[in-house]
């Protein structure tokens, strides 16, 4: 039984529980009036589709550019290869002659046990002309989207890149691609009521074909802008990057510092690892509700870098799960104190050098500096800190890939990619609020454990890379057996980075 003093005391800290949540909220609400007071000091409210001074001629054409891509209409092909398209046609984004030097580069940094994508005479066993290209090679955010203008806005906060790459033809090193743009939209979500911030969905999408005039890829690249406009006369003079990127602070997400438990339980995951290979996955093996197998990548120690217009990054970090795994070479590696982390005795080790790349470009990557003025160099974006750096979107999509090539083997297809970060949930819970896009899809939604969960986090060095996925459907189409899955990759910690969905083309038993 309770006494009267163990009631009285019970009551007390109950008292306090309740004083310090009133303080909380208290003090939530100042910061946040604070926060509110401090925008209505420096900037202009905004309302949707009601364009300031600085906007309205900017906007006007930039809606007039769009409009030029739509009424081009369908671009020919074979003049555009053969170099006789009309000079000033809108939408001509790049070439990109594919080399074998830049695809060994990324299939084996990514894939490295997929022969497929490593070799070239088992690959032509199977029917390809030669090695393949990684599926995501060639289809370049970068080349293909275009920002709110410029010069319409002070400040930028990006959020909700949700992007889709779908695959038609294999790339083959010697193929040259053409990018170009299909269609060019955007769609203002500012809330009715005004706001501070101009939010807009951008979608930007293109087709990609090759020296044949075959379409290998259709991309869309969609990315949600919430911009600021200073009042007259407040805005400052030169702005630097500082001055206009504005992001929640990632980097107040701890480091988690590897125990030897936690490498047991990495080497456990590795170990076991599954590779479908040269048997094949017939579709009639495959039911709705099958997880493959998990796989991981990192701890990633260094970020790769924008390579416009490859579309995947230069630089960056290996896996190590070659030298770790086996015991003589475990023997050799040496192990940070401040991370917990093990590499080879030459930390270089970590990062394959960059084939045919220039020596102005060895410091970050291939994307050229930024030149027009408000613009934004992405290299800025994901540069490496005194502590850790932010990982860029298609970092977890390819390290996401090996998870799909690991359970679909040699014998399926990887014939559409998906991929997002960066949710509303995820900047919220990071202080930073912005209007859902309409436009998003939910990509974990489409797995029963993950419904209801989002993105939480942004990827970061030094994050494990644990890819788990699900499949979701299963169907016939024109005769072929596709088969969707949902991937996720989470850090060591249970965080959450990033999400996206693949779908896979696979053969089947009823075929001979």
């Amino acid at each position: 039984m309770k006494t009267d003093a163990s009631r009285n005391i019970f009551k007390r800290v109950l008292r306090l529980s309740s004083l310090l949540l009133i303080a909380t909220s208290w003090t939530q609400a100042q910061v946040q009036a604070a926060q509110a007071a401090a925008l209505e000091s420096k900037f202009v409210k905004l309302y949707p589709g009601v364009y300031t001074a600085k906007e309205k001629a900017l906007v006007a054409k930039f809606i007039a550019d769009n409009r030029a891509i739509a009424d081009r209409g369908p671009v020919d092909v074979q003049a555009l290869i053969h170099g006789t398209l009309t000079n000033g046609t809108p939408g001509i984004a790049g070439t990109l002659p594919v080399t074998e030097a830049m695809v060994r580069y990324d299939n084996e940094k990514y894939d490295p046990e997929n022969l497929v994508l490593n070799d070239a005479e088992y690959a032509k066993k199977l029917g390809y002309e030669n090695l393949v290209a990684y599926p995501t090679f060639g289809a370049d955010d970068d080349l293909i989207m275009a920002p709110y203008p410029l010069a319409a806005r002070d400040t930028l906060l990006v959020s909700q890149l949700n992007h889709n790459i779908k695959v038609y033809k294999p790339i083959y090193p010697g193929d040259t691609l053409y990018t170009v743009i299909s269609a060019r939209d955007f769609l203002d979500i500012t809330p009715p009521e005004g706001s501070y911030y101009r939010s807009v969905v951008i979608v930007n999408q293109a087709s990609i074909y090759n020296q044949k005039g075959e379409k290998v890829d259709d991309a869309i690249f969609r990315v949600t802008e919430s911009l600021k406009i200073y009042k007259d006369g407040l805005a400052p003079k030169n702005p630097g990057f500082q001055d206009i990127w504005e992001a929640p602070n990632w980097m107040s997400r701890p480091a988690h510092k590897y125990t030897d438990k936690d490498w047991e339980f990495i080497k456990s995951l590795w170990a076991k690892e599954k590779r479908q290979g040269a048997t094949p996955r017939y579709r009639e093996d495959v039911k709705v509700g099958d997880e493959p197998a998990w796989t991981v990548d990192g701890p990633i120690i260094e970020s790769v870098m924008p390579t416009k217009p490859y579309g995947m990054g230069a630089g960056g970090s290996r896996t190590m799960k070659k030298e770790i795994m086996d015991p003589q070479i475990f023997k050799t590696m040496v192990r940070d104190e401040d991370t917990g982390i093990y590499h080879l005795p030459n930390q270089a080790d970590y990062t394959p050098p960059v084939p045919d790349q220039k020596p102005e470009e060895a410091a970050g990557g291939f994307a050229p500096g930024a030149k027009d003025t408000g613009a934004l160099d992405t290299k800025d974006i994901h540069k490496q800190t005194d502590t850790r750096a932010v990982l860029i979107n298609y970092f977890g999509r390819d390290i996401a890939l090996r998870n799909i090539d690991n359970w679909m083997g040699d014998h399926g297809t990887i014939t559409d990619v998906r991929w997002g970060i960066m949710e509303p949930q995820t900047h919220a819970a990071y202080g930073k609020t912005v209007p859902a896009s309409p436009l998003s899809e939910d990509f974990l939604a489409h797995a029963p454990s993950m419904k209801g969960k989002h993105i939480n986090a942004h990827g970061l060095t030094t994050d494990l890379a644990i890819v788990k996925s699900y499949v979701y459907d299963k169907y016939v189409c024109d005769g072929e057996f596709y088969v969707d899955l949902a991937w996720w990759v989470e850090s060591i910690d249970g965080y959450i980075w990033e999400a996206g969905g693949a779908t896979v083309k696979l053969p089947s038993k009823s075929v001979n």
